[in-house]
């Protein structure tokens, strides 16, 4: 685990978003198709949280330098049990998140940050739920809270600005390779993974 400034988290993903920008934002549109499609049925609901399961892994082995392609890894999500710790987790932390942001929001501000790495253990580790959100809040500490607060942030509210502002959302798309990468960055360097966390700007 590297000493990381706030700051240099943007530039790291900035220079892991470059690597396979049109892989990265033509699975990146594939995504949001598929979870529009899969959103329209009770049922679809229920398989929403394997297709980010398996977006996730796809954004981790183009940080990694493995090869990728448009399309891959999007049904990783659906493998060794995954579908459901999938759901099991995103019912905690939508349910923990809702629950913090109701009790005066710093609590539910206090999980969005603690909680950042966990899809990202449960897609990578294979982590339980519970386990995967227990080990992204230690290591979001480890790493500085208010240094990945101010990441999780500025990267929240720039991706929000899309609802506010329709015109302003299309220029953004174009920028989410590089929000992407900027949490597979700092994921990576809780995980202590040196090859994808030296910044090369």
């Amino acid at each position: 685990m590297k000493e990381i400034k706030a700051e240099e988290y943007f530039l790291i993903g900035f220079e892991l978003g470059k690597r396979n920008y049109w892989t990265i934002f033509f699975n990146f549109l594939i995504f949001i198709v598929v979870c529009f499609c899969a959103a329209i049925t009770v049922v679809g609901i229920l398989i929403l949280p394997a297709i980010v399961v398996g977006f996730i892994k796809f954004l981790l082995k183009a940080a990694r330098g493995e090869e990728v392609d448009v399309g891959d890894s999007l049904s990783a999500g659906f493998k060794n049990g995954m579908w459901w710790k999938a759901l099991l987790f995103s019912i905690i932390y939508i349910v923990g998140i809702a629950l913090g942001l109701m009790l005066l929001i710093a609590p539910g501000l206090y999980l969005i940050t603690a909680w950042a790495l966990g899809i990202y253990l449960l897609a990578d580790k294979e982590m339980l739920p519970t386990e995967a959100l227990g080990k992204s809040r230690e290591l979001v500490h480890q790493l500085g809270f208010w240094k990945i607060f101010v990441v999780v942030i500025v990267l929240t509210i720039t991706t929000e600005l899309t609802s506010i502002f329709p015109i302003l959302g299309l220029f953004i798309i174009f920028l989410m390779p590089f929000i992407m990468m900027t949490y597979v960055a700092i994921y990576e360097n809780a995980i202590s993974n040196p090859s994808t966390t030296t910044n090369e700007a």
